[in-house]
């Protein structure tokens, strides 16, 4: 059972990178969260893979403190909301003649809550 579901993690994961990838050049896919997805599937798929990104200083700067329930300082919620908001502002103009520009207005919405709302802040 525990082979299958990693086995499940890993085509998540991949599936998620790929379309991850795609939204690099399509501006209605959300290529970080697609990322960020696939990150968490390959993880929980792969030990070793899990065990390096541990290690990493990405992991240390951005990650740790979120996993452990410490929440981002807000210096970095904004920073990264600001990021997020300006490709989507760019992805809004280029669909400016296509009703599914509101899908970025609904994923900037989200980012909103998730990092002013649900998401603790802490000390820097």
């Amino acid at each position: 059972m525990a082979a299958a579901r990693k086995v499940i993690f890993i085509v998540i994961g991949l599936a998620c990178f790929v379309a991850g990838t795609i939204g690099i050049f399509l501006p209605i896919l959300p290529t970080m969260p697609l990322y960020l997805l696939a990150g968490i599937c390959l993880a929980n798929g792969s030990d070793r893979l899990s065990a390096w990104f541990g290690s990493t200083s990405f992991y240390a700067q951005h990650v740790a403190s979120i996993k452990a329930g410490e929440g981002m300082t807000m210096r970095a919620k904004v920073t990264s909301f600001i990021t997020i908001c300006a490709l989507l502002g760019l992805g809004f103009y280029m669909m400016r003649r296509t009703p599914a520009k509101w899908i970025l207005v609904a994923v900037a919405v989200f980012h909103a809550w998730l990092f002013f709302v649900h998401l603790p802040t802490r000390e820097a």
